[in-house]
């Protein structure tokens, strides 16, 4: 049985034409698989990749877990040899953002594997149009709330972030942060990757919007392509004192999105119940739910 591949290594910008060429190839709508995202996070979770047998594979040190290799499917065989080298290294086999229609294809998995659906790690799936339109008796608030926005705040320009305008959108994650969420793991290292793809903006292939009042940063967001018909918005902040910012945010980055766009994918919910209600109040079309498997003893 051949266990062996390549070391783990850190992900660095000069992995990205690597990486990219089986996300582009994979076309996926899940986050994790998305370079800018990968590179961002990566003080937290610790991200690394290798190759097996010309599938890649990426490794979150911290939880000891690899996500779901990407490239030509792997039988059930190989991917219980993938298993066993992750083991030989002093690691668990323990597997996340495992696609549904993969288990259904292999079944003898449940023999070494307890497989549960990894509900905190769905991405949050969204029309576009929807979002801008706001249409419906479920997004009457969210409607209204934006209207309200715009009666307060008549002269507020909505323009494309520029680099000038990366140390205000800093600090008003930072204010965020320590307003509502810094005592979440998560939360407390997200202005550290928002530092990260600011310094990397360009080499990371990101985008975004910012809305301005009397030339002060009152809400902003970063996202870029997820793939062919899909953006992925990484970071979304807003000034909490003006009522409605949050929801102009999200319709002006909505607006610019349509017509490159049928979807955006607005990410996890983490597990955190405020963040989850925050989510589900937009109604979003579909949730990407996979599953996580964890090797039995």
């Amino acid at each position: 049985m051949n266990n062996e591949f390549e070391s783990f290594r850190d992900i660095e910008l000069s992995d990205k034409q690597t990486l990219q060429s089986y996300f582009l190839k994979q076309n996926s709508d899940l986050s994790i698989y998305n370079f800018a995202n990968l590179f961002m996070w990566g003080r937290l979770h610790k991200y690394k990749w290798s190759l097996f047998k010309k599938r890649l594979v990426i490794y979150n040190e911290p939880d000891d877990v690899a996500v779901m290799p990407l490239g030509e499917p792997l039988a059930a065989q190989e991917f219980l040899e993938l298993a066993q080298g992750l083991l030989q290294k002093g690691r668990k086999a323990d597997f996340c953002f495992v696609p549904k229609n993969f288990i259904e294809k292999n079944p003898s998995l449940e023999k070494y594997f307890l497989i549960e659906p990894d509900e905190k790690n769905a991405d949050y799936i969204y029309s576009t149009q929807k979002l801008f339109e706001l249409r419906g008796k479920k997004l009457r608030k969210k409607k209204n709330l934006l209207k309200q926005f715009q009666k307060n705040n008549p002269e507020y320009i909505c323009q494309k972030l520029e680099p000038n305008h990366y140390y205000d959108c800093i600090d008003l994650n930072e204010k965020w942060c320590q307003d509502k969420s810094c005592d979440i793991v998560a939360f407390a290292y997200e202005t550290d990757a928002l530092r990260m793809g600011c310094k990397h903006y360009k080499e990371l292939g990101l985008d975004g919007r910012i809305i301005l009042i009397d030339n002060k940063v009152a809400a902003f967001a970063v996202f870029n392509r997820q793939n062919t018909n899909m953006a992925l918005v990484h970071f979304e902040k807003y000034d909490r004192e003006l009522k409605g910012a949050g929801q102009a945010i999200n319709w002006e980055t909505a607006k610019y999105l349509m017509n490159d766009y049928e979807l955006v994918n607005r990410e996890q919910d983490l597990g955190i119940p405020g963040l989850r209600q925050a989510k589900e109040s937009y109604q979003p079309d579909y949730k990407a739910l996979t599953y996580r498997l964890s090797w039995k003893d």
